[in-house]
């Protein structure tokens, strides 16, 4: 039974990727995982699909590691989306600031998946955010995926479930104040110790003290790699403005939705509803797994298990 540090860790190969969007340009820091070089399997490898991963709000590729280093026998790429780790914002042709919305993230997958020939044989995936980011893209794909995988989907509108609206707004409350503080307190705000341990108290599942002690490293390390407030906002709007429900009907491949049983950004309702809506392959709807033990971030509590049940879709495809 593999637990949650038994996997080596995969060093990427950083590079920087100018694409081209229809309003303006993304530089984007990616960081392409090259495929082990030894299988268990006996006799030559058959082809296997390459994945692009893209990561969930306030995140980088850094939050993708574990998932990575669990699937290492497949070629991976993991952007750092616009405005977060090291990418910087969107822009015009004239250098002119762009908003960061849901279309534009959906804009830079394409574009990406363009400049590294991506499609009819590959899988895009992406963790809570970036799997509504994924989502949109599906939508108005110009291209063809063999499939797609949602890690810890967003399923609710968290402004319309009662469960989740303190929370929401709570949180809705916190990103506009962090914008109209002055100076430097927005900024102190947003990277806070407090607003740290209360995104580790309100998120973490998993009572294992090492495996704490990793998230809350993780967090204070990398939640923080923005590139200034307002694109925060822009991108905290965009992540609670939308679900993959909204998508949801479009997505006619296979997916897979791969959910934390105790999500505390959904509900059981929610991601029944999710999985419903998803017509899947020639009406075969999407699969479905849940991961006991674990909620929303199931990318740094399970990565095990989440790498066993992406790479069964995998060969499923």
């Amino acid at each position: 039974m593999f637990s949650w540090t038994d996997f080596p860790s995969r060093t990427g190969e950083r590079r920087t990727l100018e694409v081209t969007l229809p309003q303006g340009s993304a530089e984007l820091a990616l960081h392409r995982y090259a495929p082990s070089t030894t299988d268990d399997d006996a006799g030559p490898r058959a082809p296997r699909p390459r994945l692009l991963l893209i990561h969930g709000f306030r995140g980088d590729h850094h939050g993708m590691q574990l998932i990575v280093d669990a699937l290492p026998g497949y070629e991976i790429f993991v952007p750092d989306l616009p405005g977060f780790g090291e990418t910087p914002p969107l822009r015009s042709p004239r250098g002119r600031r762009l908003e960061h919305t849901v279309e534009r993230y959906a804009e830079v997958v394409e574009a990406l998946a363009e400049q590294l020939r991506l499609g009819a044989e590959d899988v895009v995936a992406g963790h809570s955010f970036g799997s509504i980011v994924v989502s949109a893209h599906l939508q108005r794909a110009v291209r063809r995926w063999a499939g797609a995988v949602m890690l810890a989907p967003i399923s609710d509108d968290i402004f319309r479930r009662p469960a989740l609206l303190p929370g929401a707004l709570g949180v809705e409350l916190y990103y506009r104040l962090c914008q109209v503080l002055p100076g430097g307190w927005g900024d102190w705000a947003l990277r806070s110790p407090l607003a740290l341990a209360v995104t580790n108290l309100t998120m973490m599942v998993g009572r294992e003290p090492d495996l704490r002690a990793y998230i809350r490293d993780q967090h204070r390390r990398h939640f923080g790699a923005y590139s200034d407030r307002k694109t925060v906002l822009e991108a905290y709007w965009a992540s609670s403005r939308h679900t993959v429900t909204d998508y949801a009907a479009t997505l006619d491949m296979p997916v897979l939705l791969l959910c934390g049983a105790k999500d505390q950004l959904s509900t059981v309702a929610g991601r029944r509803t999710l999985r419903q809506a998803v017509p899947g392959s020639e009406g075969a709807g999407a699969q479905w797994e849940i991961l006991r033990g674990t909620g929303h971030l199931l990318h740094y509590e399970k990565p095990a298990q989440a790498g066993r049940a992406v790479e069964r879709f995998l060969r499923s495809l």
